[in-house]
């Protein structure tokens, strides 16, 4: 998994799969999902839009089939800061 220190960004496009983000400020960006294992220490999301694709994208619309989760287009806003640490569900 690659490591993505210390970077600050506003208004880029991110791409969080395979990434452990560690000491990150993301703000007014769209982050990418797809479905891979990703990280991060320390990182905020601040104002930011998440948009799912692939495997990721195809799991949210069958939980949304059962009614498990809201429908959506695909882009959904990340408002605040996101949890200090998360491990993607990576052990």
């Amino acid at each position: 998994m690659q490591i993505v220190q210390d970077e600050v960004v506003s208004g880029k496009t991110v791409t969080i799969d395979e990434k452990h983000f560690v000491n990150c400020r993301y703000k007014n960006c769209t982050v990418i999902y797809s479905g891979g294992d990703y990280g991060w220490t320390n990182t905020t999301f601040e104002n930011c839009q998440m948009t799912l694709a692939g495997a990721a994208q195809r799991t949210a619309a069958l939980l949304g089939n059962f009614g498990l989760i809201p429908p959506s287009g695909g882009t959904v806003p990340v408002g605040g800061q996101s949890p200090k640490k998360s491990n993607g569900g990576v052990q």
